[in-house]
């Protein structure tokens, strides 16, 4: 069995320092695809993405036929 470790408090602050970090991060790039332009964007590639991908399923389909 492994000896448990125990953190110090600089441990400990560090990695809330770390976690606040992250967190931050994330709220960050969550506000910023909420924002009306990137949303937009993000909607017109899903529905070019989406037209693509139904346009191959047919091709694929007419060539099976």
């Amino acid at each position: 069995m492994q000896p448990v470790r125990t953190t110090s408090g600089d441990d400990t602050a560090a990695l809330e320092r770390s976690v606040a970090a992250a967190l931050h991060t994330i709220a960050a790039v969550q506000a910023e695809r909420s924002a009306p332009p990137v949303r937009s964007a993000r909607l017109r590639l899903a529905t070019v993405y989406g037209v693509t991908r139904l346009q191959k399923r047919r091709e694929r389909e007419a060539a099976q036929a």
